[in-house]
Order: C-alpha cells, then structure tokens, then sequence
C-alpha cells in the first residue's frame, strides 16, 4: 500500500515537472526596471532620475533615464527636450570590484593531484569575475521646449526617442507603459 502511495507521488511529481517546463516567462514593464523620480523645477524644467539594480550595465541605465527624460516630457505637453550641463548631470558609473573564485579540486588545471597543496589556493588556479558593489544611478535635469523654433539645435526630440529606444522598454510614442507580452519558455 506504501509502495502505491509513492508511486502515485512520483507520477504526479514527474506532471508537474513536465508541466512546469513549458512555463511562460513574465517580462518587466518600463516601471520594473528601476526606482525612477521626476520632480518639476519650473514650468518647463525637470530632474529625472533611475536608480537601477547592480546587475544591470550603466549604459542600459543612461538608455532607461533618457527614455524617462523622453516620457516626462511627452507627459507634460512638450516635444523636445535638452539635458543640462550642470555638475549634477556628470553621472559616475558605479564602483566594480574583482571576486576570485577557486574552482573545485576536481577542475584544477592539472586535475585531481596538481602540483598545488589541497591546503592552499594559488591565485593563478582562480577565476576571476568583475562585479558591480553598487546600485547604477543616473540622474538628468532638463528643460523642455514645445516646437522646434524655441529649442535649441542640440536638443533631443522626445517622440523619435519613444519612436525608437521607448520600443525597446515597452513605452509608447504617447508616453504609456506598454503591457509586455508573456514568453514561452520550453
């Protein structure tokens, strides 16, 4: 009778895991992809800014601020925008540090009985892995302008930037979050 019930365990153990591996993953919307803050400074100017996890590279974070920037604009009835060249604006990228990791006995270079004691680990046996110690963080000010006879010649406009690089981060040409689409893991 035990055995029954183990078996009818293992079956339905087995269902779940064969149902599980035909998944569907839910991808981030724009909002899930970092902590943003917009405060408006006058009526036409704006400090945005992303504060994005460490494991995401500082260059998509410049991307998301500018398609934030972008947003904040459409939002509040301009279409162009430029980001202001104060000393806040000049934006580090976060602290890295290398982390060494000593691989198992089993996968040294000369195997199992290397000429290294099974005592001490030799830097030159370790792999070596680059690692962000903290949060990216970008922040823009910028002033917006409603048509092209007000802005400046250097100034980003807001609809082609959500025309294109919005796409890409489910933001719509209007300034909407888009809904991502669920993908099917198999």
């Amino acid at each position: 009778m035990n055995t029954k019930k183990y078996l009818s365990s293992g079956i339905c153990a087995l269902l779940l895991i064969t149902a599980s591996g035909c998944s569907t993953l839910q991808p981030q919307t724009f909002n899930q992809l970092g902590k943003f803050s917009t405060y408006q400074l006058n009526e036409q100017t704006f400090r945005v800014s992303v504060k994005t996890s460490p494991n995401m590279s500082y260059g998509t974070t410049q991307e998301i601020t500018l398609v934030k920037a972008a947003q904040t604009a459409i939002q509040h009835g301009f279409t162009y925008f430029k980001i202001l060249n104060d000393p806040s604006s000049n934006n580090q990228p976060p602290r890295q540090a290398i982390v060494y990791t000593a691989p198992p006995p089993m996968f040294r270079p000369y195997g199992f009985y290397g000429p290294r004691s099974a005592f001490w680990n030799s830097p030159w046996d370790d792999s070596t892995q680059v690692v962000n110690i903290e949060p990216n963080e970008v922040a823009y000010s910028i002033t917006c302008y409603k048509n092209t006879q007000s802005a400046p010649n250097d100034a980003f406009n807001a609809t082609l930037i959500l025309k294109s690089l919005g796409a890409k981060y489910g933001v719509a040409e209007n300034g909407d979050i888009l809904k991502p689409e669920p993908q099917k893991i198999s």
